[in-house]
């Protein structure tokens, strides 16, 4: 990951060892001998560049602001014993995916609940 900042939690799984932090602003360089880069910023631009960036180096590219610069969209999953579902908002909106996945669970929790009462 590379970012100037991070949260308290993403400094933990840092410190953790459970993910990599580079502590800088995004360069083109940061996207050579990669795979996937996901531009997840709340700067338009900065993200655009960031796609630039990752094509020009044949990397797949995920724009959190846009599907349209998008080659890789995220949805939200939901899976337990009885049923998979999955959300997408078609790359335009990674939270309300997620935010549409929990009210999911939360309406399958009450109705099971439901089910077992007498």
């Amino acid at each position: 990951m590379v970012a100037p900042t991070v949260t308290e939690r993403l400094a933990e799984q840092h410190a953790a060892g459970a993910i990599r932090w580079v502590q800088d602003s995004f360069r083109p360089e940061h996207a050579r001998g990669t795979l996937l880069v996901v531009a997840a910023t709340d700067d338009d631009e900065c993200n655009a560049a960031v796609v630039r960036a990752a094509v020009e180096n044949r990397a797949l590219a995920c724009d959190a602001s846009s599907g349209e610069r998008s080659q890789v969209i995220f949805g939200a999953l939901l899976e337990d014993d009885e049923v998979s579902i999955a959300v997408f908002t078609g790359g335009r909106d990674p939270s309300l995916a997620r935010r549409t996945r929990d009210t999911i669970a939360d309406l399958l929790g009450r109705e099971r609940k439901r089910e077992r009462e007498p």
